[in-house]
């Protein structure tokens, strides 16, 4: 195997192991005026990651009166801090 492949065989294992479903550690975020069980699921996608998501999961954050789902707390951490950056409308 050649060096230069090693660098992309540890980012690949990275990007694997940072998207695995995990028990939730932070509760999702408060929704004001609203009922979050009334509100429509945006994806079935983690816009983060791009990874196919169940519409139980338990990492949910609202956003523009919509669910988004994320595959673990990480995805949607990075959702929180810029969501137009992942295409949040």
């Amino acid at each position: 195997m050649k060096i230069k492949t090693l660098p992309l065989i540890a980012f690949a294992v990275f990007l694997l192991l940072s998207c695995q479903q995990g028990t939730p550690k932070t509760a999702p975020p408060a929704v004001t005026n609203t009922n979050a069980e009334e509100l429509p699921w945006a994806s079935n996608l983690d816009l983060v990651c791009g990874m196919t998501i169940k519409q139980t999961v338990e990492d949910t954050a609202h956003f523009n009166g919509k669910i988004y789902g994320f595959c673990n707390p990480n995805c949607k951490e990075k959702f929180q801090e810029n969501p137009a950056k992942y295409g949040a409308k």
